[in-house]
């Protein structure tokens, strides 16, 4: 049987070799002259027969000179190392076909392992000798004493970014910043001058969350968006930080905790979902969290302590979780609470148990009303907070099986695997508890599947493919959980080969996907990570990242001019800048809004509410120092201010259009500014159902208002 084996990875390492060297000799027309012209236009002539011949051939051949000749025992190892082998060269040839319009680093992977392929044949004997003396030496060294250490630093450089500007550069060419916007820019800059969520500005993730970042970036930088991101992806460093240790105070094992890391890094930062770069989406990054992590830490260590400190730490995150973001928060109350359950049942309960069940409604009172006073025993409070989350539960993305439509299969496979091992899980350890056998700190395992649960609401709401991986934390420590379990059954030698083993899976996972390469680290392999098609992620349609969401529209549907008055739209793409700083060069002077700045400042006085219709709202006002007028702000998805086209509006309840009209009639602002291109006319016929909510608003405007000053891209008008 292993003569079969061996034979047949070597005809698969020697078919993967002839591919890759008939990819330079065009494949002869064979069919020349047999079929009519339009026939022969449909079938292009491949190599793909004769590699299967020689597949076989070879398969038959190398397993009967094997036997033949060769009549000591294969080697277990040698079989191990050309299976290795051959995974590695048929996953090269998987990456060159997934990322064909960037596969070089994957061809470069590919002729390297064909190289090392015939040097493992040839010098297998010395080769096993390295081997084993590397491994010798390596066992000899201490690792354990200096394993915090080294997954410290390997957390900090796989996330640090050394320059964010150019990060900013690359979002802002993509999407123009208004996830980003959504998330905090938006609502942060609006609570900095005393505007507070769903009073005042509308927020699509809680209270808490813009808030604290929103003071947090002004201290460091000031609130900007490069200092922002910063501030996120400093959180992020230390979430994984936390993470780490608290899996290692759970398991008991660094490697375990390394492997819980790079899985969690890996697949809620670098799925497909989230292309090209998970900072594009920052809703999806840990970020949307908080410190859940150490809530779990603080549960764990009540349970293998009994000491009431951590349960009252505990319930009073719980309570804080709610007013940091109200939807993941309430996952962490329930969860909270489930825990509370399960303590009825054990004699020995903590002295302040019973405090603990009301001590998270105190504690989510006390921050939400730190906040907004006497606006949390009103009714308009309470109907902005549960408005868009009612709408948001009622209105998701798509159904859960729309990936299958779109034939995402392995997103589909993974959101249908995710909840079922939080079933299983959850199953066992009640099973357990109810039984009495095993120790008490099993029920921490049952609380992850309740979270992971509870998390899992969001991906069922909003079940598009940027959202199954977003909760993968539960999921993944769960993993680990099961995979410490299997290993309890094994000698200590084999379990330490295990986990080393799953350490190496997870760095394979990590440096093959594309994603990651691109990610801008300190060790990435490109000076130009924004910019080099050797590592960028040319996403969402394969052809460029930069303006893929308006750089299709159609002709029919653009305005005569832009707001500067021309109808030069300047539409780039990743292959219009020779490197980054040409890209941040470019986005400097385009991000710069400064004379429509100082028109707003002329107009408006200082801390009066500035009444903007615009892409960039955000940043205009930034950059004017003046506080949003609108409750819905962003009002619109930010488009290049050059495109002959109207922003879209940034709609998330049905009373978008009625609330902004009412504002300008309740309040009767002196002057409102708007771009320029809405002053045109007559539009494009699709505009009038494209644009219908906007066009309300602007025809409002325009029967009140009249043009009284022009900024570069933007006109105020004055109240008549």
């Amino acid at each position: 049987m292993l003569v079969s084996i061996l034979a047949c990875l070597w005809s698969a390492q020697t078919a993967v070799a002839i591919t890759q060297v008939l990819g330079f000799c065009p494949a002869p027309h064979l069919i020349d002259g047999l079929l009519i012209p339009e026939a022969a236009g449909r079938m292009m002539p491949k190599w793909d027969i004769f590699i299967y011949f020689m597949f076989i051939s070879l398969a038959l051949i190398s397993g009967g000179i094997i036997f033949r000749f060769y009549r000591k025992p294969v080697d277990q190892w040698f079989l191990v190392l050309e299976g290795a082998l051959t995974f590695l060269m048929v996953s090269a040839v998987f990456k060159i076909l997934v990322y064909f319009n960037s596969p070089q680093l994957a061809q470069w992977s590919l002729t390297g392992l064909i190289i090392l392929s015939v040097l493992s044949k040839v010098f297998y004997p010395e080769l096993k000798g390295s081997v084993v003396f590397i491994y010798q030496r390596v066992n000899v060294i201490t690792w354990a004493p200096y394993a915090n250490a080294w997954w410290i630093a390997l957390i900090a450089l796989m996330i640090y970014m050394p320059d964010l500007q150019k990060v900013i550069a690359m979002i802002f060419m993509g999407d123009w910043l208004h996830h980003m916007d959504f998330l905090l820019m938006s609502v942060g800059w609006a609570s900095l001058w005393g505007q507070t969520p769903y009073v005042d500005v509308i927020s699509q993730y809680g209270v808490g969350l813009p808030i604290i970042f929103a003071r947090i970036t002004n201290i460091f930088g000031g609130f900007d968006y490069v200092p922002a991101l910063g501030v996120m992806m400093w959180f992020t460093i230390l979430y994984f930080v936390l993470t780490y240790f608290v899996v290692r105070l759970w398991l008991r094992s660094a490697l375990i905790a390394g492997v819980a890391f790079l899985l969690i890094f890996r697949l809620q930062m670098f799925h497909f979902g989230v292309s090209p770069l998970i900072w594009c989406t920052p809703s999806a990054s840990p970020v949307r969290f908080g410190l859940d992590i150490l809530w779990l830490a603080a549960i764990l260590l009540h349970m293998r302590t009994n000491r009431s400190r951590w349960l009252i730490l505990a319930a009073l995150y719980s309570g804080f979780a709610v007013y940091y973001m109200t939807s993941g928060g309430m996952t962490v109350f329930v969860t909270f609470y489930a825990y509370l359950i399960a303590l009825i049942s054990i004699p020995s309960k903590p002295r302040w148990y019973y405090l603990c069940w009301v001590l998270p409604l105190l504690s989510a009172l006390v921050f939400f009303g730190a906040t907004y006073g006497d606006h949390i025993f009103q009714k308009e409070f309470w109907h902005n907070l549960l408005d868009y989350m009612e709408v948001f539960s009622k209105r998701g993305a798509m159904p859960m099986y729309e990936s299958l439509k779109y034939r995402y299969f392995w997103a589909f496979f993974m959101s249908m695997v995710v909840p079922f091992t939080y079933i299983a899980t959850l199953l066992y350890v009640s099973v357990c508890f109810y039984l009495e056998k095993g120790p008490l700190e099993r029920i921490f395992t049952g609380l992850l599947s309740i979270y992971g649960l509870a998390n899992y609401q969001y991906y069922v709401v909003r079940s598009a493919v940027t959202s199954y991986y977003v909760d993968v934390l539960p999921f993944i420590l769960i993993v680990c959980f099961w995979f410490t379990r299997c290993l309890e059954h094994l000698p200590l030698l084999w379990q330490r080969r295990l986990k080393a083993a799953a350490v190496v899976l997870g760095f394979y996972a990590l440096l093959t996907n594309q994603n990651y390469l691109a990610y801008p680290n300190l060790l990435n392999l490109s000076r130009n990570p924004m910019t080099d098609n050797l590592v960028i992620q040319r996403f969402p349609d394969r052809l460029g990242y930069f303006n893929n969401m308006y750089k299709n529209a159609k002709d029919q549907d653009k305005l005569p001019v832009n707001d500067l008055g021309n109808t030069q739209e300047d539409i780039r793409t990743e292959d219009d800048f020779k490197d980054d700083d040409e890209l941040v060069a470019y986005f400097r002077k385009s991000f710069d809004f400064s004379d429509d700045a100082a028109l707003i400042q002329g107009l408006t006085k200082p801390g009066e509410r500035a009444a903007l219709i615009s892409s960039f709202e955000t940043k205009i006002l930034i950059q004017a120092r003046r506080p949003p007028f609108f409750y819905h702000f962003p009002m619109l998805s930010s488009r290049p201010m050059t495109f002959r086209i109207f922003p879209s509006d940034a709609a998330h309840i049905p009373s978008f259009q009625e609330d902004i009209i009412n504002e300008i009639r309740e309040r009767r602002p002196m002057y409102v500014f708007m771009e320029k291109v809405f002053l045109q006319d007559p539009l494009p016929p699709s505009y009038q159902e494209d644009y219908d909510r906007e066009l309300a608003v602007i025809n409002y405007i325009k029967a009140h208002y009249r043009p009284y000053q022009n900024g570069l891209y933007l006109v105020a008008l004055k109240r008549i």
